[in-house]
């Protein structure tokens, strides 16, 4: 059914949110075993940005150019997609459930939608906004909000926060100069993100616990050693996330995208399920099928096309 570019973006697309979606149970391993949620992240950002430095330190992909070409893009990706997100998710847990904070970050792709019709002007299909409510629809039946629900208003501001901060995600690279090529701008600013995060944790903002002595880290029921835990978090759940979700994105934009990025749920649940033993309720399933039809709709839509400008005859 798809062919060239827009085939390509939106297998890289899914691969991007399989692999952002097996990072919860990757992550929880890790923290069952002693690992601060931070310290998973700081190690995970850290990790991916050492990869990332080496590859661009051998193929030397223009990253001064591009530096110059696309620097405030470089920083915003680094501050707000790579670590403001996480900063900001994990911070709302503090205050609220993980369902509720989990629903309020992937508002997110409802933020990239209003972005790209009132301040860019591209009109959105009634299917791409069918699509997009069916899915949504199905979040919140995976995440089931309405259980245990109690809402405080740093948790809510905290959530909301992620939200624009993965919508930063899409859009910075939906925008960025098409001279700089993904790699760069994954590789940069997940060091930017990485600097970000270690001084917020030597100002305390955010407590970073890494126990190298951690024992217990199952996955599957199989005990893999924290070694094991951290590689798979870093090279799947980083670097092939990131790279594979921004080149997914130059390929089909923002909208589609970040629509497609809902998958991360779907991912998750089921990577919850055959890795960490946490089996899903009948009405997540419910949800988790919805959100596969609502993305379905969503990428098998038409953009709108442009109209074109009437022509009227010489006088």
């Amino acid at each position: 059914m798809f062919r060239g570019r827009v085939g390509v973006g939106l297998a890289l697309a899914v691969l991007s949110a399989v692999t952002f979606g097996l990072s919860g149970p990757f992550a929880k391993a890790l923290t069952d075993a002693g690992w601060s949620a931070n310290g998973a992240v700081l190690v995970r950002m850290g990790g991916a940005a050492a990869i990332l430095l080496v590859v661009l330190a051998l193929t030397r992909p223009g990253v001064l150019a591009a530096i110059r070409a696309d620097g405030p893009a470089l920083v915003l990706y680094g501050v707000l997609a790579v670590a403001g997100v996480q900063v900001a998710f994990f911070n709302a847990l503090l205050y609220v459930p993980v369902a509720v904070a989990l629903l309020l970050e992937f508002l997110g792709p409802i933020l990239v939608l209003a972005w790209v019709w009132l301040v860019r002007r591209q009109p959105l299909g009634p299917r791409t906004l069918f699509g997009a409510m069916i899915a949504l629809f199905g979040l919140s039946l995976v995440v089931q909000i309405w259980t245990g629900v109690e809402l405080r208003w740093e948790g809510i501001a905290w959530g909301l926060a992620a939200a624009v901060c993965q919508a930063s995600y899409f859009l910075v690279a939906d925008r960025a100069g098409s001279s700089t090529p993904p790699i760069v701008l994954a590789g940069v600013g997940m060091t930017l993100g990485t600097v970000v995060v270690v001084l917020l944790g030597v100002v305390g903002v955010l407590p970073i616990v890494i126990d190298t002595a951690a024992t217990g880290v199952l996955l599957a029921g199989v005990d893999v050693g924290w070694p094991m835990a951290a590689t798979l978090l870093v090279v799947v759940s980083s670097v092939i996330a990131y790279l594979a979700g921004v080149a997914a994105i130059r390929r089909i934009g923002a909208p589609r995208g970040s629509l497609v990025a809902l998958l991360e749920v779907v991912a998750s649940a089921v990577a919850s399920w055959l890795l960490l033993g946490q089996v899903p309720t009948p009405v997540q399933a419910v949800g988790g099928a919805l959100i596969l039809g609502g993305v379905a709709l969503t990428i098998t839509s038409r953009r709108p096309a442009a109209v074109e400008p009437e022509v009227l005859p010489a006088a």
